[in-house]
């Protein structure tokens, strides 16, 4: 192929629109730490890209909403077609964000204590030009606290008719018995 065919081939490329996820949410990266023992940079990788490198063993095993990874594909089915019946629920609209922290982890220990596993957390939305929502913003961090990390199964954003953006389902693990 002569260099000038070649060069009026790339200068009619056009780059491809960002994919969007479902609700219309855009696909956003998830950062990642580096695994020290393989150096493997996963700063900025899919939600799919995660579930290949968890099962290899590649990467420590963060939660993150929308993590499919650790539950069966019929659950996620129910979760979608709006099958999802919580056994309990928390309001945290109107806390602050220390004490809707204490409560989300009193919420979540209680619950697995229980042996509750649906739940739902409605944090609200929140208003960016107000600089609200930090309640919403600070909840993906604080499933990775160490007191509750190893109760949560899977988080997502609920279903419209459950609050949309402004509320999470948490699926717990079942409760183990020494």
């Amino acid at each position: 192929m002569s260099k000038n065919l070649w060069k009026e081939i790339i200068d009619t490329v056009v780059p491809l629109k960002k994919k969007r996820a479902e609700f219309g949410r855009e696909i956003k990266p998830v950062p990642q730490k580096k695994n020290r023992t393989n150096d493997i940079d996963v700063s900025f990788i899919s939600l799919e890209d995660i579930k290949i490198l968890k099962h290899r063993n590649i990467i420590e095993s963060d939660l993150y909403v929308g993590d499919e990874s650790r539950v069966d594909k019929a659950t996620i089915k129910n979760i979608r077609r709006g099958n999802f019946s919580f056994d309990a629920k928390l309001d945290l609209h109107g806390k602050t964000l220390e004490r809707a922290f204490a409560t989300f982890i009193s919420f979540i220990n209680k619950n697995y204590e229980c042996e509750n596993r649906n739940l739902l957390i409605v944090t609200g939305k929140g208003n960016p030009e107000k600089n609200t929502g930090v309640i919403r913003k600070n909840l993906p961090a604080w499933l990775n606290d160490e007191n509750v990390k190893d109760k949560i199964l899977y988080v997502n954003y609920a279903n419209i008719s459950d609050g949309g953006d402004g509320a999470f389902y948490i699926l717990l693990r079942k409760k183990k018995f020494i």
